[in-house]
């Protein structure tokens, strides 16, 4: 009967319910007429989604990172303070892939893609500029080496100012070796450098992080689960 009565108007006896399952589970069949009520239906498997894989393995560890980092901003410190351009922007570059290297054994990565280590190399790089930076500002508190600073600078502009054709060039370079032969304008001079020296040392070290990170920090017999 389909008048949703539970019992039959004739008879008076119990009509079967059929459960009803929501549309996206799958229906079992109906039971057959005079099917009694205790009977179950067949069981049906239940189906789970696949729970969502942590991608840990994407970020940074941050205390391996730093000590890596530090390691190879050492080494690059040590190898930027030869006054040699080629030698130093090497050192620079290496100082990514050794960061990279230092930070998969450390952390016990099989991979690390090359976003890891652009950061891995701007860390590095950063690491060794500061310790530079440190070193040239105590030097500006000895007078010996501000003089020996002073000296260099004035020799340098000497000589442009007499390769220069241009009497207003000549006039504006003449002002400017007077500027930087004061305390203030010397100062000046070296934070300006300082500043260009960080972002030539950030950029190379991060791209020594990238072509690290495609060169050494694949996965090497390991897979991930």
């Amino acid at each position: 009967m389909g008048d949703g009565s539970p019992f039959c108007p004739n008879c008076h006896a119990p009509q079967i319910k059929v459960p009803v399952r929501p549309p996206t589970a799958p229906v079992s069949e109906p039971l057959m007429p005079g099917t009694p009520e205790d009977v179950q239906p067949p069981a049906e498997p239940m189906v789970h989604e696949r729970p969502p894989i942590p991608r840990e393995r994407d970020r940074l560890q941050w205390r391996p990172a730093i000590s890596a980092a530090l390691m190879a901003g050492l080494l690059a410190a040590v190898g930027t303070s030869i006054p040699i351009v080629p030698l130093a922007m090497l050192c620079m570059f290496a100082a990514g892939g050794l960061a990279v290297t230092l930070y998969r054994r450390r952390a016990g990565h099989p991979k690390v893609t090359p976003w890891m280590g652009a950061k891995l190399g701007v860390m590095a790089g950063g690491t060794g500029f500061g310790l530079l930076a440190l070193l040239s500002t105590l030097r500006l508190f000895s007078a010996n080496e501000r003089s020996a600073l002073r000296a260099a600078f004035t020799q340098k502009m000497q000589q442009a100012t007499a390769n220069a054709a241009d009497p207003e060039v000549r006039q504006a370079m003449e002002q400017f070796r007077n500027y930087i032969a004061t305390d203030h304008g010397l100062i000046t001079m070296v934070l300006v450098f300082v500043l260009i020296a960080a972002i030539i040392f950030l950029a190379i070290s991060a791209l020594g992080g990238v072509l690290g990170a495609v060169l050494f920090g694949r996965e090497s017999g390991h897979k991930e689960s």
